[in-house]
């Protein structure tokens, strides 16, 4: 047993140290495993009787930390699938503390499924604290990394709602300048409606008499003497008879039968026939 590893509350701290999550799981008795987020990798810590770390990985940070240790010349792959055959394998490094890193691809299934990590597929063993400061590092990138991902896909789709709005507040003005041409162009378009003189059935009866429209015109008294001669004989259906003294400022004064004097509008007498000449 190497006594050089750290136990897990030192552990702990270094995983703290790094900026990294711990997920509290119910399912499992084993108090030397820390999980690093709901369905994420565990790191188990069991160094008071191995000398040994084990990290049952997800496929994502199996990848990135298979592919770092190969990088720097730490990474072994175990291929082989009988467990006892594994087991003795992993204590002959364990044995002398190597600088090795050992992964095993779906290395935790069928007869070598540990019970307490069961959605997770590959183990990863390592055997020196430099080397869990390497894991640890690895997870701290894939970690990063996700939620670098996750603040450009928010910010991805925020930008894109910020563009649909800005779209529809487009098309939104587009159709209110739309509809506020329409409206200016129906008015501009749109027929004066004029008022139609309001004509009397005097007017109408007198329009439809020959000689009404030159009557029906502002007549000066030599035309309206044309009409009704001073000093003729008219009569009236209500006061007779009478004779037509003079026509001045377009009135004919008349006296009647009877010394009845009466004045009228030269222009209604001829256009409504009031005074007829005899």
């Amino acid at each position: 047993m190497n006594n050089q590893l750290y136990i897990y509350e030192e552990v702990c701290g270094l995983i703290k140290q790094k900026g990294l999550d711990h997920y509290n799981r119910e399912d499992i008795e084993d108090k030397f495993i820390w999980t690093f987020a709901k369905n994420a990798s565990s790191l188990h810590v069991n160094t008071v009787s191995q000398s040994r770390y084990v990290l049952y990985a997800t496929e994502k940070d199996f990848n990135l930390i298979h592919k770092k240790a190969e990088d720097a010349g730490l990474g072994i792959t175990l291929k082989e699938s009988k467990k006892d055959v594994i087991e003795m394998m992993v204590s002959q490094y364990e044995e002398v503390a190597s600088k090795a890193i050992l992964f095993i691809r779906n290395g935790n299934k069928g007869l070598l499924q540990n019970p307490d990590e069961k959605k997770l597929s590959h183990v990863i063993y390592f055997f020196t604290n430099d080397n869990l400061e390497f894991i640890l590092d690895c997870l701290a990138e894939n970690v990063l990394y996700s939620e670098k991902k996750r603040q450009e896909k928010a910010y991805a789709e925020k930008l894109k709602a910020s563009e649909e709005l800005k779209a529809l507040a487009a098309a939104q003005t587009k159709l209110m300048k739309s509809q506020k041409y329409g409206r200016k162009s129906a008015l501009l378009t749109t027929p004066s409606v004029k008022t139609a003189p309001a004509y009397s059935v005097a007017n109408a009866y007198s329009y439809s008499q020959p000689g009404a429209a030159k009557a029906s015109a502002k007549l000066s008294d030599d035309e309206i003497k044309n009409y009704i001669p001073e000093g003729c004989a008219v009569s009236h259906k209500k006061y007779g008879k009478g004779k037509v003294r003079g026509i001045l400022e377009g009135k004919i004064d008349v006296l009647f039968e009877g010394s009845v004097e009466k004045v009228f509008a030269a222009q209604v007498c001829i256009d409504k026939k009031i005074l007829t000449v005899i």
